[in-house]
């Protein structure tokens, strides 16, 4: 059993397709948790529809009060869901056929070399439509020139990892049970893949599961440009606080991290180096630069690399 967490909020535009390409499936046995964050368009009715025509696969959680953002919304479902195995899926985007076969496969792989016991999350590359679903880039990794390799000190200051391609085991999950920090997470699928690097592992399907639909409305960051140079124009647009602001956002989701997890760190070289990411960015400028090189702890790609010796 594949256990779906689908974030909705005024998805009318787009939630229709993204149901009926898991409906559409090779892999049936799944099961759809849809949290509602206070749609006032059609999406319930939608949602009810397709609870109608999945009678034994679809539960409907509509939040009230409304949680707010994406990340409270997931993290709540992943929290009152239940199964060995956890996908999430935006309300915009349109999975493959294959998408849950293909995750569940490499998922089983690692678990059966590694266990069930420690945390494992497998994510793919996607292919990026604009919102009619007409293709921009047939690879999201190339298209955002973000690295398949995931790194700790890399992953600190930069997530490589796409929410709406992931999967987690049940042990993975028992980490987001416990009190946790939810000011200092950035979102649910970061903190997730800090938690597979730093106590278990991650996998990599080297194929586009879904299509990645980009526009200007949704809910859990769509509409992004992310090419190099269009990155390079907006940051520079947004200037130096903004950048900062980002900066000291992902210091602050490590000291969280490490606060939460620290007695559970078994390897001192990662937890010193966790501890002095989330501390730095208090020590000055010229320590902060040090630390970079230092540690290598910079981000993918020659723009982002000068934007973060700049003003980082």
């Amino acid at each position: 059993m594949v256990t779906i967490l689908l974030a909705t909020l005024n998805g009318e535009d787009y939630l229709k397709a993204q149901l009926e390409s898991i409906a559409a499936q090779t892999y049936g046995n799944w099961q759809l948790v849809a949290g509602d964050d206070g749609s006032t368009d059609r999406t319930l009715d939608i949602l009810k529809e397709f609870e109608k025509q999945h009678p034994n696969q679809v539960t409907i959680m509509e939040n009230d009060p409304p949680m707010g953002s994406a990340k409270d919304n997931f993290i709540n479902l992943l929290r009152n869901s239940y199964g060995p195995h956890f996908m999430f899926c935006d309300q915009d985007d349109v999975w493959k056929p294959d998408k849950i076969y293909l995750t569940l496969q490499k998922m089983e792989a690692l678990e059966t070399r590694y266990g069930d016991k420690i945390p494992i999350l497998v994510h793919s590359d996607l292919s990026v439509t604009d919102e009619n679903l007409e293709m921009i880039a047939e690879s999201f990794f190339q298209y955002a020139n973000i690295p398949k390799r995931i790194l700790l000190n890399q992953l600190m200051v930069q997530n490589s990892v796409t929410g709406c391609t992931m999967m987690i085991n049940r042990c993975l999950q028992q980490y987001f049970l416990q009190p946790l920090p939810i000011s200092d997470i950035i979102m649910h699928d970061y903190w997730a893949a800090l938690i597979a690097k730093v106590f278990g592992k991650i996998g990599f399907v080297n194929e586009p599961t879904m299509y990645y639909r980009q526009h200007g409305h949704g809910s859990s960051g769509k509409g992004r440009n992310v090419g190099d140079a269009i990155f390079f124009y907006r940051r520079w647009k947004e200037g130096k606080h903004s950048y900062r602001r980002l900066m000291i956002e992902s210091m602050e989701q490590i000291r969280g991290f490490t606060e939460t997890y620290g007695d559970d760190i078994h390897s001192l070289d990662t937890y010193e180096l966790l501890k002095a990411y989330g501390e730095l960015y208090y020590k000055g400028k010229i320590r902060r630069l040090a630390f970079y090189k230092n540690y290598h702890v910079l981000k993918e790609g020659k723009i982002r690399q000068f934007l973060q010796w700049l003003w980082g």
